[in-house]
């Protein structure tokens, strides 16, 4: 698996996972329960990540590119 993007939150990362399944993209999201845990701290620790398999990154980057650009 290759990492797609990295989340602020849990939220947005679900979001994400969501717009990929409904697609039939298999994902995975890493760091969630810290992202919970830490609800509020901004830093690196707490970022959530999600990942996809290598070949369907091009099409789950498509999916999110008009998610990213706001």
């Amino acid at each position: 698996m290759i990492k797609l993007t990295t989340c602020a939150t849990s939220f947005e990362a679900q979001l994400i996972k969501g717009q990929l399944e409904t697609a039939g993209i298999h994902c995975h999201v890493t760091n969630e329960n810290m992202s919970t845990l830490y609800s509020g701290i901004t830093a690196t620790f707490t970022q959530v990540d999600v990942y996809v398999n290598e070949n369907d990154i091009e099409q789950a980057q498509a999916i999110i590119a008009p998610e990213e650009q706001n």
